[in-house]
């Protein structure tokens, strides 16, 4: 009654391995048996062909996956009598394994590998990842079939097919499933919207190894980041959690989706700011086709011509500009001044290319076409005496922390980078904490596998610390003394700053004292992993969002 499913196989190298494995298995139990019992049993094979499944949508790796069915089987025949001194018989043929050609997407896995709820029958694979934007119109539509019965799936990835017929699959019986996966399935928005309708089913997460790079034999084939995900039915047992970035193996109550030893809370994104906190928000958006924008040379070749354009003139960064020091410009016109800006000849051009470009854009281009001297978003950019916080919007895998900085009140932000406008240094020191930066390496998004930060998702769902007089003056220390020494290694970019490998030590030591003040403010005892404090983060969400 044990079964053995690949619905993604291949040219079926899961099922290979998997037979092999289970005969030198079965080798060691013969041998075994012989030992214990002292009498020459005469052995045979207990493993067939006949409990191997597949799906492959291409013909001639189905055929490729039967054909190497067949020769595994030979090759551990031999292996057995090596072994045992007998030789089971392969020739004739017997019925090799149940290698379906089609596609996973639209067939009935029940009819390919029917099963009662007592059978065991163990699902593998490696299906085909794809973010919805690279799916084409075929792929689309297997989303659409495979994902009927699912309300929000619009941006999940083409894996998700197979997480969620798996998962209809296996409900109220012994089967389990397991895949190596894109980590994206465990990020950001494609949680809500692929692990609550599997919850829902009755079914949890009972092992996972958490993001890794990975590769196969295949020619040309790239490194991918992936998880590796098996989920079941409920049940009381312990689950196991292998942590690649501890290279540590947990033994755990639970398994949350974003592969976290937490309860199974699963963090939607809002528009609702947290209480008492100033709103983080995209920066400005040009939407001009580039006429809008100057480099340095072009400006200072503006400004040589034309010095009283200077008022119109102001920095601009996103994130590439804030973390590797680029210089960009723009030009920042307020209605008032707008008859005054267009005095000016090339200001006056640049003005009317961008009334073109939005004119032949969409219907939102065409109604900004009258206000086609500003960005579409025309803030006041001068902030307050608090101060104006960028964070970026897309940060490097390999930075402990995201950096996020102060910028002066003459620079626009960027809809590359988020805003924060009027933040007090305590709130700058909570959101380059660790704290903060794991929530977001958590529950945020990935651009490939770089951290993508999101307002909605990351800053708004924060479970930001109730702080006294006193922390807010402490934090406030601590912050400052970071900006201190990112003042003093002025020869460094941020990028440069915030690289691992170069990081200078007194500014790892300063994040260092940051982190252990910010935690004392979440509880008095110290965390000793970065599982405990993500537990704490979610029980706080959890009841954060409690209605």
């Amino acid at each position: 009654n044990i079964k053995f499913f690949d619905p993604a196989c291949g040219s079926g190298n899961f099922l290979i391995i998997t037979y092999k494995r289970l005969r030198e298995l079965e080798i060691r139990i013969w041998k075994a048996m012989r030992e214990i019992t002292g009498m020459a049993l005469l052995p045979f094979p207990n493993i067939t062909l006949t409990q191997f499944y597949g799906i492959e949508l291409d013909e001639y790796a189905a055929e490729t996956a039967t054909l190497s069915m067949w020769l595994a089987e030979h090759q551990m025949n031999v292996k057995f009598q090596e072994e045992l001194f007998v030789l089971p018989e392969t020739l004739p043929l017997k019925p090799s394994g149940h290698i379906v050609c089609g596609n996973a997407c639209r067939l009935d896995w029940n009819t390919i590998c029917p099963h009662t709820p007592e059978d065991e029958v163990y699902i593998m694979g490696n299906p085909p990842y794809l973010g919805s934007k690279l799916q084409d119109a075929i792929q689309k539509d297997d989303m659409k079939a495979a994902l009927s019965d699912v309300k929000d799936k619009k941006g999940v990835d083409y894996i998700a097919a197979w997480f969620w017929k798996g998962a209809k699959y296996i409900k109220e019986s012994k089967a389990k499933y397991a895949f190596v996966t894109t980590n994206s399935i465990s990020q950001g928005e494609q949680v809500a919207m692929l692990w609550k309708p599997i919850f829902d089913l009755g079914l949890e997460i009972f092992y996972a190894r958490t993001s890794f790079k990975w590769s196969n034999n295949a020619k040309y084939n790239a490194a991918v980041t992936v998880a590796i995900i098996g989920v079941g039915n409920k049940n009381n047992t312990q689950k196991l959690l292998f942590n690649e970035q501890e290279n540590k193996a947990y033994k755990v109550d639970t398994i949350n989706p974003y592969l976290s030893a937490a309860d199974n809370v699963i963090v939607a994104k809002t528009y609702n700011i947290p209480q008492g906190l100033p709103k983080a928000e995209f920066g400005c958006m040009p939407y001009d086709n580039g006429h809008l924008l100057l480099s340095e040379s072009e400006k200072n070749s503006l400004l040589e011509k034309y010095p009283k354009s200077d008022i119109f003139i102001k920095r601009i960064m996103g994130s590439q500009e804030f973390l590797n020091d680029i210089r960009r410009y723009c030009l920042w016109i307020d209605d008032d001044k707008r008859e005054e800006a267009e005095n000016i000849p090339p200001l006056r051009e640049r003005i009317a290319a961008t009334k073109d470009f939005r004119l032949n854009e969409s219907k939102d281009g065409a109604s900004l076409a009258n206000r086609s001297h500003q960005f579409r978003e025309h803030y006041v950019i001068n902030g307050d005496s608090k101060g104006k916080v960028i964070i970026p919007s897309v940060s490097s895998e390999r930075r402990i922390y995201i950096p996020i900085g102060y910028v002066d009140k003459d620079t626009v932000i960027s809809n590359l980078a988020f805003a924060v406008y009027g933040a007090e240094k305590w709130l700058f020191a909570l959101l380059t904490s660790k704290m903060h930066n794991l929530w977001v390496r958590t529950v945020g998004g990935r651009l490939k596998t770089d951290y993508r930060y999101s307002a909605t998702l990351c800053y708004n769902t924060f479970p930001f610390p109730k702080l006294t007089t006193a922390d807010k003056e402490e934090l406030e220390r601590l912050a400052q003394n970071i900006l201190n020494i990112r003042d003093e290694n002025f020869d460094m970019t941020l990028g440069e700053m915030y690289n691992p490998e170069s990081m200078p030590e007194e500014l790892r030591e300063a994040h260092h004292q940051l982190d252990l003040a910010v935690e004392r403010i979440y509880r008095p005892e110290p965390f000793t992993s970065d599982e405990e404090r993500l537990e704490h983060l979610f029980k706080l969400y959890a009841k954060m969002t409690k209605k």
